[in-house]
């Protein structure tokens, strides 16, 4: 059972794509508490999963996906196996910061006309005076000039536009914001200015967030957690610091080492690349993995080590 301090719940929660040849699992048994107020960043190649799982909690899965599991959002379940029910959560309690902040802004009306059509269906009755109050109020936060009103999304800079998207966020009063690559798109500066922000709304107004990223330095920034992800599976999940500093997974190592976050690799321009080829049986890391053994025929279920989960048989052995 859900407490009352979780925002979102995931029991073996699996998401598959149906295909011609059957259906693709991309998301693979996956099981998580994030409390209220807590950011979570899951990390992960292209191909991961980490998307598809942050569409699940958004409410974006498309018709052609089946799930298993559960996983509820606050006191809803919205995923109970087949059966899935969004109302009253997409778009209002959860919001989707997309890569592609202009993907998700209607292209025929004003700014002002998105932030008067998504707050007259959040708050029924309400007055415009009120709706211009919660408007300026918003803009005023991610600090956008309130001309920003009158252009339409495709006169915006991607870095105006993710602001709009975080804006709207705040005008919605939404309790969860799921951020898929927010910042993969911008340049270093408009890269930090949209990790401060929302680093910033997650603290001062207890927003629960999932971060959706390639990029663990990006991750060690913004994130309380971070949970490690690949083909499907949470290969580790823990404190951000601890994870950072003594990682348990190989891959986890591997990805740390790839984005210079070591001392020894900030040293050099050189970016390491993460070696092996894909794995068809056992362990789903065993053929990329330095430490491969015996064990490793089979892949391990994730067990808590030290308050950190992690699925590899070497630490299971070692601690």
């Amino acid at each position: 059972m859900v407490l009352d301090s979780t925002a979102i719940e995931m029991k073996d929660l699996s998401i598959g794509y149906e295909t011609d040849y059957g259906v693709l699992w991309a998301v693979k048994g996956v099981s998580m508490n994030v409390p209220i107020g807590a950011s979570i960043c899951i990390v992960g190649e292209s191909g991961s999963g980490k998307s598809t799982l942050g569409n699940a909690i958004a409410g974006l899965l498309p018709p052609y996906t089946v799930s298993k599991g559960i996983l509820r959002v606050f006191d809803k379940i919205v995923i109970d196996n087949e059966k899935r029910d969004y109302r009253d959560i997409h778009g209002k309690i959860v919001v989707r910061i997309p890569q592609n902040p202009l993907s998700s802004l209607n292209p025929f009306i004003t700014i002002n006309e998105i932030f008067f059509d998504a707050i007259r269906a959040r708050y029924r009755g309400i007055t415009k005076d009120e709706i211009r109050r919660i408007i300026y109020s918003s803009l005023d936060y991610v600090e956008l000039p309130r001309d920003v009103l009158n252009r339409y999304p495709h006169q915006l800079s991607g870095g105006m536009a993710q602001r709009v998207i975080i804006a709207l966020a705040i005008a919605l009063n939404s309790k969860i914001i799921v951020a898929d690559e927010p910042t993969s798109s911008l340049d270093a500066y408009l890269r930090g200015l949209i990790a401060t922000l929302i680093s910033r709304i997650v603290r001062e107004r207890n927003i629960t967030l999932i971060m959706i990223t390639h990029d663990i330095l990006l991750a060690s920034k913004i994130c309380d957690k971070i949970a490690i992800m690949y083909r499907g599976y949470i290969l580790e999940f823990g404190e951000t610091k601890e994870l950072i500093e003594r990682p348990y997974h190989p891959y986890t190592q591997e990805l740390i080492d790839a984005s210079k976050l070591s001392k020894k690799d900030r040293m050099s321009n050189f970016m390491k690349s993460i070696g092996g080829k894909i794995s068809g049986i056992g362990c789903i890391y065993s053929e990329r993995c330095p430490y491969v053994f015996g064990k490793c025929s089979v892949h391990p279920e994730m067990r808590y080590v030290n308050n950190r989960g992690v699925a590899c048989w070497r630490i299971f052995l070692e601690r």
